[in-house]
């Protein structure tokens, strides 16, 4: 594949992303269910930490494995979100969810494939991408699952890859890939899991960074830097949990970016993740719907 010399901010990684079949009235089980409409969104941890980014202005490049009619949907579904698509086509189809939100937006119904087919020349070939990438970018950061185990040693060459050039990397994911990476030589520099999947590797320390979220409690913050920090996100109705943790990771690179300093990137992050919670749809907060939660947001160092 031939990549146009440009210069981005941001590479963000989504190896494992979704084409998503969306309903959001209610439905009744086991019946046909006629409806005005269904929407297809593109969805992946990384797509909405690219589509934040690229909201707030910044040059986003995406990457990460589409093949097939599905592969070419997400494509031309990310390309309108002013991000740079630069996905590595595979001989399998991209994965298709369903979504149904019914009389709980809270809680969809939801049903996922867990990723798809990646053979080892379609992995080498993401590789050689990045590295050639690597001289434009300022931050690269890999986010989700990987959509097969022969790409679970994706993040550990990806690290490696960008240690190589000096480029920082963040990896926000969890299974064994993620593992690796925490494992290996060269740990992320930053990440943030929740709850879960931080209780899920005893490596995490390794990690420069850590944001540890818990849905609408308090994240806690352990940097090597920069010391611990509590962050108190806004006391909030909600509305769609779901992105939350990848509108804060997009606040967090936001900040990182500007040269924030530490706190104010953290209250920008949390006001990422707050001003997503407000909203039914995913990934789709303004930058003034951010700042408008700022003054609402508790940062106190530990």
């Amino acid at each position: 594949m031939n990549i146009r010399p440009k210069t981005f901010d941001v590479l963000v990684i989504n190896a494992n992303p979704l084409l998503n079949l969306i309903h959001e009235g209610g439905f009744k089980p086991g019946a046909i269910n006629r409806v005005p409409s269904m929407g297809m969104v593109a969805e992946g941890k990384g797509v909405n930490v690219a589509r934040v980014l690229a909201r707030h202005g910044h040059r986003v490049a995406l990457t990460g494995f589409a093949g097939g009619h599905s592969g070419d949907w997400l494509r031309e579904l990310v390309r309108t979100e002013a991000v740079e698509d630069i996905f590595i086509e595979t001989a399998a189809p991209l994965r298709v969810g369903f979504m149904a939100s019914g009389h709980n937006a809270n809680h969809p119904t939801t049903v996922l494939p867990n990723g798809f087919p990646v053979t080892p020349t379609e992995c080498q070939a993401f590789l050689d991408q990045v590295e050639t990438l690597l001289g434009s970018v300022k931050l690269v950061i890999a986010s989700g699952s990987v959509p097969d185990p022969a790409a679970d040693d994706l993040y550990l060459k990806l690290l490696a890859l960008c240690a190589g050039r000096s480029v920082p990397c963040w990896v926000d994911a969890y299974g064994p890939a993620m593992d690796q990476a925490l494992e290996g030589p060269l740990p992320p520099i930053l990440s943030a899991p929740n709850r879960e999947e931080f209780k899920q590797s005893r490596y995490w320390g390794r990690v420069k960074e850590l944001h540890i979220t818990d849905g609408d409690g308090p994240i806690k913050v352990s940097s090597l830097s920069e010391g611990q920090w509590h962050v108190f996100p806004p006391k909030i109705k909600q509305v769609n949990p779901l992105g939350c943790g990848d509108c804060y990771l997009a606040g967090l690179a936001h900040g990182w970016l500007l040269d924030m300093p530490n706190e104010d990137r953290l209250r920008y992050a949390a006001s990422a993740g707050t001003a997503n919670a407000l909203r039914q749809d995913v990934a789709m907060v303004t930058p003034d719907e951010v700042r408008a939660l700022l003054d609402k947001v508790r940062v106190v160092r530990v």
